[in-house]
């Protein structure tokens, strides 16, 4: 129905397949190990021919070189530390992306290199969200879901954060809803239970929640997806024609190697990302259950008024146990507030109805 949801499907995980693909393990040769370092530093926009001995280090510093990221320091120079989450997010929702790019530059969004121009994409808004709350203190989480990344945060007692900037959705729940989650250091598998907002919750947003994904400390969760992204570019993926990384398979195995090297194995994100095609097809098939309800919707009300809208969205909401997966934050709050809600809803998508009606 009306329940919309921005994720692109990014294939940032895509080293795994393609290194076992042959189904013979790849020996990787020192001499790919230094290529692929070349190839790591050209996406951070480092020409010279430097060992790489501090990526972390090196990923913080282009991170924040980067013209939205100082923009963003700026402008939060005298925001209090607890208001920095929430003010962070509506700097960085793409919904906030008001300059024109150039059509020309680079469109991937999450290699630095490309991120200079200004488009990013869910990982480019989830690495620069993450480095500046970790230089403030702020104690978060980077996200894996499939073909996605984003942000948790912790907030003073049993509550977390759900900070998706690419897909325009935050808000904070009970850390009980989170099974699986330890704390802030511990990679974690976990989904997001069904839960009652309390009256402190708040929500800014109308999209629909990753609710299983991987938890992983900050600043090795931010590595891990920006050497996965590198070798993505590596393997040719379509988002990354214009990125200036030449395509070459036989260097994704090196990159493999350079984030296990500093990063090592780990069991848990290994099993996940092995899953990985799966679960992005359940992520797909969510989106077509939506697509499904809202065309069923068009169907029975071609020109709908706002309130036949909150109507069927309330309808919907009590009825489909699916729906309330969706949009957990919502589905057993107050009456009030799923109205609300759904005014909201209303407001984001009525021009579809209308687009929809008239073809």
């Amino acid at each position: 129905m009306g329940v919309e949801n921005g994720a692109n499907f990014r294939k940032i995980e895509e080293t795994e397949e393609v290194a076992e693909s042959s189904g013979v393990e790849q020996e990787v040769t020192p001499e790919q190990v230094e290529e692929g370092n070349k190839v790591v530093l050209e996406s951070l926009g480092i020409s010279e021919e430097i060992k790489l001995d501090d990526f972390e280090g090196t990923l913080i510093e282009a991170t924040k070189a980067l013209p939205r990221y100082q923009k963003i320091e700026q402008s939060l120079e005298v925001v209090e530390a607890q208001d920095l989450p929430y003010e962070i997010f509506k700097l960085l929702q793409s919904k906030a992306d008001t300059e024109e790019l150039d059509p020309d530059a680079p469109q991937d969004g999450v290699l630095i290199k490309s991120m200079q121009s200004g488009h990013l994409e869910c990982a480019g808004r989830t690495l620069i969200a993450s480095t500046y709350l970790q230089s403030h203190n702020i104690e978060h989480t980077t996200i894996q879901a499939p073909g996605h990344t984003f942000l948790i945060i912790e907030q003073a007692g049993d509550t977390l954060v759900y900070f998706d900037a690419n897909d325009n959705l935050y808000f904070t729940f009970p850390k009980q809803a989170l099974e699986g989650y330890q704390d802030i250091k511990t990679m974690a598998e976990c989904k997001i239970q069904e839960y009652t907002p309390r009256e402190s919750d708040f929500l800014d947003g109308t999209s629909t929640v990753f609710d299983h994904f991987v938890v992983m400390p900050a600043q090795e969760g931010r590595g891990r997806v920006y050497l996965g992204n590198v070798a993505a570019a590596l393997n040719g993926n379509e988002e990354f024609t214009t990125s200036g990384i030449e395509k070459n398979k036989d260097l994704i195995p090196a990159v493999n190697e350079i984030e296990a090297s500093i990063y090592g194995e780990n069991a848990v994100l290994n099993s996940f990302r092995d899953r990985m095609e799966e679960l992005k097809h359940i992520e797909e098939e969510k989106n077509e259950n939506d697509k499904a309800l809202r065309s069923k919707f068009i169907q029975q009300s071609p020109n709908p008024t706002e309130e036949q809208f909150i109507n069927h969205f309330l309808y919907n909401l009590d009825n489909y146990n699916y729906l309330g997966k969706r949009i957990p934050f919502i589905k057993n709050a107050k009456d009030e507030q799923k109205v609300a809600f759904a005014q909201k809803l209303w407001e984001s998508v009525k021009e579809k109805y209308s687009s929809n009606s008239q073809s």
